[in-house]
């Protein structure tokens, strides 16, 4: 069986990568730059296709792919702020891209991962139920490429929307400081021994960890039939305050690290966390909590920064 990863070289789709290479035949797209710096997964096949270019999707329509995972994304709030352009290219054309060759291969599930950034703002914990409202650019990039999912659902394509909250673990790209709070942190702590913290300490998130996504992801197969044609929310449904946050990179590099506050950005949700009772359903559970994932997130971040 062929499957497909758009976004396989970046930070989940490398470890999605690594789990289905075991059992099926793993195709990988991604842009140059990304899968040249990728310490690359074995029996996996990179090929460069930007996904907003239909012209270089098109060309693999023979594959006849049965799943693609559609991960191709730009997942940073700043730079959706700062280039909204990118957001469109990427997020909403790239994904009506992959509809179209989804359709034209025919026979295909495609399992999509959107985000918690289209919920907007929220103190209750959110659920699937909850009307999307996205404050930023890219909850709107990502809420957009669900309804273009659905609308290709009317056309044959068969799916699965994953929301993911605050992805984290070995593996992430720490080069990368507009994007994933708990890596800034953990490589500002690890390289310059303080934190610059961009509004309020109380916000709050949901950390979920690669390995916890990585197994909700391969439901889509593993569980095909319940997860046909549904949104499901993957996080661990705990609160966890920047402050907070910060106190437990502190706690596990057993340094002081003082905060800096450099003003909030336009967009940024103040708080959200998730009610999963609808992937729980299915017998999946969050397996690594964040007191035990940070630790090796931290580990790995050494090994690279020092």
């Amino acid at each position: 069986m062929n499957i497909l990863i758009t976004g396989g070289a970046g930070f989940i789709g490398t470890a999605l990568a690594v789990k289905l290479s075991k059992k099926y035949n793993v195709d990988v797209f991604d842009l140059e730059s990304k899968i040249n710096t990728l310490n690359k997964v074995e029996n996996v096949n990179y090929f460069n296709v930007d996904v907003s270019n239909y012209n270089q999707v098109e060309t693999f329509i023979e594959k006849e792919y049965t799943y693609i995972f559609h991960l191709a994304s730009q997942t940073s709030g700043l730079i959706s702020h700062e280039q909204p352009e990118l957001d469109v290219d990427t997020n909403v054309k790239g994904t009506l891209n992959i509809c179209r060759f989804a359709q034209e291969i025919g026979n295909v599930k495609l399992i999509f991962t959107s985000s918690m950034a289209v919920y907007g703002d929220s103190e209750l914990p959110l659920c699937e139920k909850f009307e999307p409202n996205p404050k930023s650019n890219y909850g709107v990039s990502k809420l957009s490429a669900e309804k273009y999912i659905k609308l290709f659902s009317n056309r044959g394509i068969e799916y699965t929307i994953f929301r993911l909250f605050n992805v984290y673990g070995p593996g992430q790209d720490l080069e990368n400081m507009k994007q994933g709070m708990l890596s800034i942190f953990v490589t500002q702590a690890i390289k310059n021994k303080k934190i610059d913290v961009t509004g309020s300490l109380e916000r709050y998130r949901d950390f979920i960890y690669i390995d916890d996504i990585v197994n909700a992801l391969t439901l889509a197969i593993e569980d095909k039939d319940r997860t046909l044609n549904e949104i499901f929310n993957v996080g661990c449904g705990i609160k966890t305050t920047v402050k907070d946050l910060i106190g437990s990179i502190s706690t596990s590099l057993d340094i002081e690290l003082p905060v800096n506050n450099i003003g909030g950005i336009l967009g940024d949700q103040f708080g959200t966390y998730s009610n999963c009772n609808k992937l729980l359903s299915l017998g999946w559970e969050p397996k690594t909590s964040l007191k035990d994932g940070l630790p090796h997130t931290i580990q790995d971040a050494k090994g690279k920064l020092t």
